[in-house]
């Protein structure tokens, strides 16, 4: 969910259209944990939704991390799009929750993200990975594909031992909650960043289609024991990243009419906004008309489509008030 530069070249509407989808399964998520329904729509899809934004980002920003000893000041430039949203919509979540605010949990929030406004996690999680793989661009070419590798299986194997979760489970709950993660999403970053690599070569579309078939075969085959984790943890997660990112590079850019095209760029760039702010609204439209929660249990699919379609609309005019001078709070 890293903000790329906006030329059509780097609009992928398979990738916008992914973004979309994930956003109303992180919404969904949301909704039915705090106002918690019988009717829980999409089953355990949610927990794809990090991990695909995170290879996603990791794979546009490869074109960074492939070039030698990378300039700080670009990584600098990538930390201030995530960091001046984090402090912003922190911000806006003490203000919804002023009795939260104070020293310790300002520090708290900008450090974990979890305070205030939970899904802001993500933006650290992104600055520490992006910091890693900055590190990385220092070494020679031919150790980081190894490294990467090395990356994916060592997070695999902490996630089995449960070596990190047993680590952070004991801690605070906005640590273990933030931090606690970091294991189970790295392996993701660099996934992203071998996805990158991949979508340079010749035979690409060999090699993705072989991944299609071999996940989905593996996913059908086999019941994948799940470890202990906060989240995102295990394999099974990971060949279905891999299967949906796969199957979404082999599809390729899609063709559609020109206004199709710009509605489904345009949504998907704003999906960013709406992953970052819709908890918080969410919490105080529940506290402020709790009858809602009554229309939820009812019409739980036609709630989250509104819902989600009002953050959406939240997000087009907040831009367009401060005339897109701030554009990169929401996209």
């Amino acid at each position: 969910m890293i903000k790329k530069n906006p030329n059509k070249q780097s609009r992928n509407i398979v990738f916008d259209l992914l973004k979309i989808v994930l956003i109303f399964l992180v919404v969904n998520i949301h909704i039915r944990v705090i106002s918690p329904n019988k009717a829980h729509l999409f089953g355990s899809y949610w927990s794809y939704t990090v991990p695909i934004f995170i290879t996603l980002s990791f794979f546009f920003m490869n074109k960074y991390f492939s070039e030698v000893r990378l300039s700080f000041s670009i990584i600098l430039s990538r930390i201030k799009r995530l960091l001046f949203p984090l402090i912003f919509w922190s911000g806006v979540g003490f203000l919804l929750n002023p009795k939260l605010f104070n020293i310790r949990n300002s520090l708290l929030q900008l450090l974990t993200g979890k305070v205030v406004d939970t899904p802001l996690y993500y933006l650290n999680i992104l600055i520490l990975f992006t910091l890693i793989f900055w590190l990385i661009t220092y070494l020679p070419s031919k150790f980081r594909v190894p490294l990467h590798f090395i990356i994916i299986i060592t997070a695999l194997a902490f996630d089995y031992s449960g070596i990190s979760y047993h680590f952070f489970n004991p801690m605070i709950n906005e640590v273990k909650r933030s931090y606690g993660q970091i294991d189970e999403l790295i392996k993701y970053a660099s996934l992203g960043v071998l996805f990158g690599m991949l979508a340079k070569q010749k035979k690409k579309k060999l090699i993705l289609f072989s991944f299609v078939g071999l996940t989905l075969l593996l996913l059908n085959l086999f019941k994948f024991p799940q470890p202990p984790g906060f989240n995102y943890s295990g394999i099974e997660l990971f060949f279905g990243t891999i299967f949906i990112l796969s199957f979404a590079l082999l599809i390729g850019d899609v063709n559609l009419s020109p206004k199709i095209n710009s509605f489904i760029n345009i949504f998907g760039a704003y999906s960013f906004g709406v992953y970052l702010f819709h908890i918080i609204f969410l919490e105080k439209l529940f506290k402020f008309f709790p009858n809602l929660k009554y229309l939820n249990n009812l019409f739980p699919f036609q709630f989250l489509l509104l819902y989600t379609s009002a953050c959406y609309c939240f997000c087009f005019l907040f831009d367009f008030l401060t005339l897109k001078k701030l554009s990169f709070l929401v996209k």
